[in-house]
């Protein structure tokens, strides 16, 4: 009886070790709401499996209902205010950025977030709070905004650190993980086309190289200067630090993104924003009730019009915005369209289009009736829509949205609408075309089925990932390439030395077969010449 009490007692322990209450740093850096939303996503994820979890990010938790009894937050207060009052968010300018100078931009755009952002009010209570509190792990957007590394060094018993990559596949992504950039397979984010041929894998892998030029001597060195300021001492260069990551959690999948070789120490959870209505409950869809009505009555069916967090109307114009209109005028469907209050304003709607100033777009693509969304490709929405199953007509700027829309069109579920060349007629074509083109919503239902299998959803492995970097602080799920030069990483030294000894071996066989043949080819007519004397 005493060997089944102790049993008993040994598999309650580690159930409760399992389902321990973990004290969690969470910090969203990223000035981007889009990316604060995705985030959200995790901590009511966390909260909801009774871990205690302080955020610290560009806007408040905001989390009202039961969860949010084990959350604190800080607030990077006022980043946000410039994002919206001046343009320096412009993503409509940017569209005609080369990869080059896009990568350099992204940069630049970083660093001056993080000159804003580790002057908050709220960067000096972060740098406390981590030196006075104990948590059992650190979760980052590692994304950009690597000024913040400084914390990792100076944080109280030295938590593990989960890094977060909302952005996706990023290209500095193996600087995390361990790994070749895989060029010959995978695109640069900037450019939108996969390489196909020798000139493109060729244009590729030089994107990347440029891209880690870059990084390691424009932009680390500037996060440096920046973090050294900020925890007020020096520190251990950002590119070791860095290292020191456990897990990485990008949002990418291979159903929608295309496979590449992943060491185990990253962990794919794509759509992990998307599904979050079926994985934590209590969360119901938040529709106003005019909205509700709008697309219950759309006998004909709905199109959904967002452009995103980080594309503004007013940026696009009102000429192109009267083009719009009268284009969505001709539909039959209704259009549910987010538009900046100052530029619906500016405009005569007509009936079949309602438009509002923030959209609960994760929860309006569950509606029945909607047929099509027209968005500017941004990852988070684009991986919606594939969850969801609706197909999408893309207006890409900038960054990655060309690389995301040109993703779904070679899949058959997506159309891509050219900016410059807008006009009521090529509105109209791409919008009758998603809707009434079955093929559209075939493609897209059959990719969202191969999205969705998966063993484990995306929050929950999100979860397990973090809780799993607490219960191993040491693990080694790292691959030591990590550790290891770019050229030990892509095997240039063995690749020289192998070249060295191939030409050393010529070389060498050149000599001996030259010295031979000055031996007997030359020795031969001296002979005969002497025999003739005689």
């Amino acid at each position: 009886m005493s060997r089944y009490i102790l049993l008993l007692c040994i598999l309650s322990g580690l159930v409760a070790l399992s389902t321990a209450s973990l004290s969690i740093l969470l910090v969203q850096p990223l000035t981007s709401t889009s990316h604060h939303i995705w985030t959200m996503t995790l901590v009511k994820g966390l909260l909801q499996k009774n871990h205690r979890v302080h955020v610290v990010s560009i806007h408040e938790a905001n989390v009202n209902d039961d969860l949010a009894r084990n959350l604190t937050y800080t607030v990077f207060e006022d980043v946000m205010k410039e994002v919206h009052e001046t343009d320096v968010n412009n993503l409509v300018a940017l569209r005609n950025l080369n990869a080059f100078y896009s990568a350099y931009f992204v940069y630049s755009w970083s660093i001056a977030a993080c000159e804003k952002i580790t002057q908050t009010k709220g960067a000096k209570e972060l740098l406390e709070i981590i030196k006075h509190n104990e948590f059992d792990v650190i979760v980052q957007d590692v994304s950009l905004q690597q000024c913040l590394y400084g914390l990792w060094e100076v944080a109280k018993g030295k938590p593990p650190v989960v890094g977060l990559i909302p952005f996706g596949p990023a290209p500095w992504l193996n600087h995390y993980i361990g790994g070749p950039h895989y060029p010959n397979v995978r695109s640069y984010i900037y450019t939108g086309s996969k390489p196909t041929n020798l000139w493109q894998r060729t244009l590729n892998v030089l994107h990347f190289i440029v891209d880690d030029f870059i990084r390691y001597y424009y932009f680390l060195p500037a996060c440096q200067q920046l973090a050294e300021q900020y925890i007020g001492h020096e520190i251990r260069p950002l590119q070791e630090i860095e290292k020191n990551i456990s897990i990485v959690l990008i949002n990418t999948y291979p159903t929608s993104d295309g496979g590449i070789p992943l060491p185990p120490n990253a962990i794919e959870i794509g759509g992990m924003h998307a599904q979050m209505q079926s994985a934590v409950t209590g969360v119901n869809p938040r529709y106003s009730e005019s909205m509700r009505k709008f697309l219950d009555e759309a006998e004909k069916g709905a199109i959904v019009i967002s452009l995103g967090t980080n594309v503004n109307w007013r940026h696009i114009g009102i000429d192109k915005l009267k083009v719009v209109v009268l284009a969505l005028s001709k539909l039959k469907q209704r259009v549910l369209w987010k538009l900046d209050d100052e530029m619906s304003q500016l405009v005569t709607m007509p009936d079949n289009i309602m438009s509002v100033q923030w959209l609960p777009q994760n929860d309006v693509l569950n509606h029945k009736n909607v047929k099509a969304i027209w968005t500017h490709g941004g990852l988070l929405s684009m991986q919606e829509a594939i969850w969801k199953g609706i197909p999408v007509v893309g207006m890409p700027f900038c960054v990655d949205q060309v690389y995301n829309i040109e993703n779904l069109v070679v899949k058959g579920a997506g159309i891509r609408l050219d900016f410059d060349t807008l006009s009521t007629q090529s509105v109209s074509n791409a919008l009758e075309e998603i809707v009434y083109n079955k093929s559209y919503m075939e493609n897209m239902k059959r990719l969202s089925k191969e999205y969705r299998d998966r063993s484990l959803p995306p929050l929950d492995l999100a979860i397990w990932g973090i809780e799993y970097a607490v219960r191993n602080p040491n693990g080694n799920l790292a691959s030591s390439i990590r550790s290891q030069s770019w050229m030990e990483q892509n095997l240039i030294d063995v690749y020289a030395i192998l070249f060295l000894a191939l030409v050393v071996n010529l070389l060498f066989n050149f000599f001996v077969l030259k010295m031979l043949y000055n031996c007997f080819c030359k020795s031969t007519p001296s002979k005969s010449r002497k025999d003739k004397q005689m």
